[in-house]
């Protein structure tokens, strides 16, 4: 989480202002940032024995054995900057380069792929260049445009509270930067490889100085057999950019790290954004580690799909409609407020997802646990939604 000394002023407690510890470490950041500026922090509360916090969209179970590992086996090396470590930020960029079959001149490696999102709003707009993003979508390219006084082309989302990406298409025109979120946050959805494809062509031939953030969060969790990457857009197009993460499916949300993948010339416009000297130490051993166990991930995704389909089969097969998750998170209409579904929730020790305008009065994001989580905040949705218990107390199809 960003804490700018504006932002921490706004914060005041009796003991010098000294904000709560869930603002500053990685339980929950994701649920902070997002009503920071709008709510007060500690409405966000700490974590407590028995408390289920699906609020965040954080991996429940953490980076596996072979990351955790390569965090201890380097630990030896906290004292040393990250050019002159045993694993270096080149090192990292190299591997992850040569998975994409590109170079290390291609990546941009950051603290969290917060930072690729608001470097790309800093590099590429302006008070005459706007940004283009869904009206409900990942909050923080709008967040660093409002802050730069940089307008805003917010777009309605399809009615499947997917991408409208044939109105984004005609907004982009004269725009610096267009935000894609596929798979979107909070809604889920996600857009078939040929639907992207078309719409960087047309954009890049309509508008060939708009560039195209495509950010892919949530890539690895993806079932639908139609999506596939934009990577090689990002290769072939200067004007595209794919954002990646290695706080969802790789479990380290409190490691800070992500990525992006860029032809050479974007690449190098973002990296003289970056923050010097950033790259933390453990976290790129920890990305090592992940990259040598190629089957943690396959059990992840697996597991996260279970749990997907178990929860998603409560609310429709309950009449609730919720939207074509690829994610590891839910968009349901609960048919009340955000608020109100928060409150009731918590009222249990279940934590959900904050509100999402223009849909709070009547959706809720849920992140996904682990099946024992989410069965257990089952029957509080039960209790809330006030949906009778079956004989067998969890609807398990």
């Amino acid at each position: 989480m960003t804490i700018t000394r504006r932002a921490f002023l706004r914060y005041k407690t009796p003991k010098a202002a000294i904000p709560p510890h869930t603002m500053i470490t990685a339980r929950g950041r994701e649920a902070i940032e997002g009503e920071f500026g709008t709510a007060e922090v500690g409405a966000i509360p700490p974590v407590e024995p028995g408390v289920i916090r699906i609020s965040s969209n954080e991996n429940p179970l953490g980076p596996g054995s072979s990351a955790i590992q390569s965090i201890r086996d380097n630990l030896d090396q906290s004292n040393r900057y990250p050019m002159n470590t045993r694993i270096t930020d080149s090192d990292i960029r190299t591997r992850l380069g040569k998975q994409f079959g590109l170079t290390a001149e291609n990546i941009i490696l950051a603290p969290g792929s917060g930072e690729i999102l608001r470097n790309c709003v800093r590099a590429f707009t302006s008070p005459t260049r706007p940004l283009v993003t869904a009206e409900c979508s990942y909050e923080s390219p709008t967040r660093t445009a409002a802050y730069f006084d940089v307008p805003i082309r917010a777009v309605a989302n399809a009615p499947n509270l997917g991408l409208d990406l044939d109105k984004m298409a005609g907004a982009a025109i004269g725009a610096g930067l267009v935000f894609l979120c596929n798979p979107n946050n909070p809604t889920g959805t996600a857009h078939s490889k040929n639907a992207i494809t078309d719409f960087v062509r047309w954009v890049t031939k309509e508008s060939p100085f708009t560039y195209i953030l495509i950010d892919e969060a949530y890539h690895e969790y993806v079932t639908d057999p139609a999506y596939d990457t934009s990577v090689e857009l990002a290769a072939k197009h200067r004007n595209v950019l794919v954002g990646r993460t290695f706080s969802k499916a790789f479990g380290m949300a409190g490691l800070r790290q992500g990525y992006a993948i860029a032809n050479t010339e974007t690449a190098n416009k973002i990296r003289s954004y970056k923050l010097t000297l950033a790259t933390n130490v453990l976290g790129a051993a920890a990305i090592d580690g992940s990259l040598n166990d190629p089957a943690h991930l396959k059990q992840e995704i697996a597991r996260n799909q279970d749990v997907r389909d178990f929860t998603m089969n409560f609310f429709r097969s309950n009449g609730y409609w919720v939207s074509d998750s690829q994610t590891n998170f839910i968009f349901t209409k609960t048919n009340m407020t955000a608020k109100a579904f928060r409150e009731g929730c918590a009222k249990h020790n279940v934590q959900v997802g904050r509100d999402f305008p223009p849909y709070e009065r009547t959706h809720a994001r849920i992140s996904l646990g682990t099946m024992d989580e989410m069965k257990r905040a089952i029957e509080v949705f039960r209790t809330v939604l006030g949906i009778p218990s079956t004989d067998s107390g969890v609807n398990s199809n």
